[in-house]
């Protein structure tokens, strides 16, 4: 179940990281996936592909039945992890000390792994200022302040801890109908339920809150804790409990906190922070400075401020979010998350408190909903030329089969050749020629000469995406590098070449064969010293916008370094207009690109040895850097 769970978390993932997440050897993992494989008898398969796993499901409701099955048997307590939750859970909820003979009678183990399993319990809880005292032959005990026992259960433990019930039901009910009552969202109570099932579990037993951090003492004025106070009692009268004192405090922490409403009346009611307008520019300001892109018109700005505001709140009382959600962000939205990653260094730099990537995860989501949203509302029409090299009639097919395969906002015109020149066609974004003849034009020209082969247009279009001015792209299946590059901008670089050195040669080589407008290095070395692009050790993305060029500048340039060598491997060179909408819609496609493969060390591995642009553009086509493409 637990390979399966980690397999329908990602796209792929590798066999030392799917070993790593299951603390088993690789070995383990392959025999457990070979059982699997029985198991799943046609309905999904688990392949494996230059060392990562893939789960392929061919009949969806046949693997639902199968994986219901296998999740059905008793509780296993095989895996470490789960003994591990069990030990914590019975130490939490226990009113007298356990033996450790009680523990290995209950899971089913022996004594000696019992005390292996409490060694590591140890160091995990340990690390949320909790231990466990006693001696084993006496019985154990969890110690440290009750607050930091629930939010440790509750964070890490609660589905062993708290099993479905029928006292779990009745909670969610009532919890759901003062959530409703204050005009917040149903899914508001589903965490809310948790806190509550505590709540009243501990005060049942006798275990109130006896102490909470200062940070928590702003609480008591907020319409938080007003909601806390009427929640606790209701629980109280309903199960005859005293939830009371600190303890509503506690119920208070994750409404304070929660995911930011989606009615504004309810978010500016419950917040208990200051607003973050000014954080929000702030957020924005080094995103545009460190990436070149700028989202301060972007629509959902409001939401966006209040999701920061509540966010602050999680971050001041230590409360975390669920994010499984957006689990697959990073793989699915590179540039987002790479914009969210720049989001939280600022907000580390505010609060003086570490972002966590759950709240990483959230940020991306927005920001990819601001690249989106941008793209749909700000359509250039793409403007086409088609020319009549071999007769009207053949420019006209050409001009059917690209309707079928541009954008609907294209507008095309047909042009006889003797009107195709650079002055007639100074407006057009491209040139397509029916038939074979060379034209003056300055944007990209393309020549058809089988003009029912619609394929073959499909790739040529897809070599100049970079080049042309549109913003709901084609769906393409092969590399962006590849297909805008060509053999004049393509560095194979010595061995041992270092960053700021490829760069400058790259830049000087170019300028000087007149393919990059002069002074464009030294703009880029000015740069860097105000803020590095380089992305990792591996790879480069220096990129600035063009002076005086109105078409895109890509070059790449490779550094052979074995495995183990320090050092870059990759650098791309990008140079955009001076339109702020085109060359934002560029800096996206190939940011996104660049994110995947520096994702992908076993790919740079072997694509920084390669000498030639062939090899670039072939490797890159036949190695796909996002499962979606294959």
């Amino acid at each position: 179940m637990q390979i399966l769970g980690e397999l329908e978390a990602v796209r792929s993932i590798s066999a030392d990281d799917l070993a790593a997440s299951l603390q088993v050897s690789r070995r383990t993992v392959a025999h457990d996936v070979a059982a699997l494989q029985a198991d799943l008898d046609g309905v999904a398969s688990i392949v494996s592909s230059n060392g990562r796993y893939r789960l392929l499901v061919a009949d969806p409701r046949g693997y639902r039945v199968v994986r219901a099955s296998l999740g059905t048997s008793d509780e296993s307590f095989n895996d470490p992890g789960t003994r591990e939750s069990h030990i914590v859970v019975r130490l939490f909820r226990a009113l007298v000390p356990v033996r450790i003979e009680s523990l290995a009678a209950a899971m089913s183990v022996g004594r000696t792994t019992v005390v292996a399993d409490l060694a590591r319990v140890r160091t995990l809880v340990a690390q949320v200022d909790l231990s466990i005292e006693g001696r084993p032959n006496v019985g154990l005990t969890l110690q440290g302040p009750e607050l930091q026992q629930r939010l440790h259960v509750l964070r890490n433990h609660f589905a062993v801890a708290y099993p479905p019930s029928d006292e779990l039901t009745r909670i969610r009910r009532l919890v759901e109908r003062q959530v409703t009552a204050v005009g917040l969202d149903i899914a508001n109570a589903e965490e809310l339920t948790k806190w509550a099932m505590v709540a009243v579990d501990r005060s049942r037993n006798g275990r109130h809150i006896d102490y909470v951090p200062i940070r928590y003492s702003g609480l008591a004025a907020t319409p938080a804790h007003a909601f806390a106070e009427k929640l606790a009692r209701d629980l109280s009268s309903g199960f005859r409990v005293d939830v009371s004192g600190d303890d509503i405090t506690f119920l208070s922490l994750p409404v304070a906190g929660m995911r930011a409403p989606g009615d504004e009346n309810a978010a500016s009611q419950f917040s208990v922070g200051d607003g973050a307008s000014s954080l929000v520019a702030e957020v924005l300001a080094a995103v545009n400075a460190s990436m070149d892109i700028d989202l301060a018109g972007s629509d959902f700005l409001t939401e966006f401020a209040r999701h920061l505001e509540y966010m602050l709140n999680r971050m001041r009382y230590r409360i975390w979010i669920d994010a499984s959600g957006v689990s697959n962000i990073r793989q699915d939205f590179p540039v987002a998350y790479q914009m969210a990653t720049v989001a939280s260094h600022v907000i580390e730099g505010q609060m003086g408190l570490p972002v966590e990537d759950s709240e990483v995860a959230f940020l991306a989501a927005y920001f990819q909903v601001f690249l989106e949203t941008r793209d749909i509302q700000a359509t250039p029409y793409l403007r086409v030329a088609v020319v009549a090299d071999t007769g009207r009639i053949s420019a006209e097919l050409v001009r059917l089969q690209l309707t079928k395969i541009l954008p609907r906002s294209t507008e095309f015109r047909v042009v006889s050749l003797s009107d195709a020149n650079a002055r007639d066609l100074s407006d057009v974004d491209l040139a397509v020629v029916s038939g074979g003849a060379d034209i003056e034009c300055n944007a990209p020209v393309l020549h058809v000469n089988r003009v029912l082969d619609r394929r073959e247009l499909e790739r040529q279009l897809e070599r100049l995406q970079l080049h042309l001015p549109m913003r709901d792209r084609m769906a393409r299946s092969g590399s962006v590098l590849a297909g805008a590059l060509d053999e004049a901008r393509f560095f194979a670089l010595p061995a041992g070449t270092e960053y700021d050195d490829a760069v400058n040669y790259m830049t000087g080589h170019l300028e000087t064969r007149g393919l990059l407008e002069a002074g464009f290095g030294e703009r880029i070395r000015q740069r860097e010293a105000q803020a590095g692009m380089q992305l990792d050790p591996w790879v480069g993305f220096p990129h600035m916008t063009l002076e005086s060029q109105s078409s895109v500048m890509l070059a790449v340039g490779v550094v052979p370094r074995t495995e183990e060598e320090e050092g870059v491997r990759l650098i791309v060179l990008l140079g955009v207009p001076a339109d702020p909408g085109r060359s934002e819609s560029v800096l996206v496609q190939v940011y996104d690109e660049v994110l995947r493969l520096g994702a992908r060390r076993d790919l740079l591995t072997a694509l920084c040895q390669v000498t030639s642009y062939e090899d670039f553009y072939y490797f890159m086509e036949n190695n796909s850097i996002t499962e979606g493409e294959n």
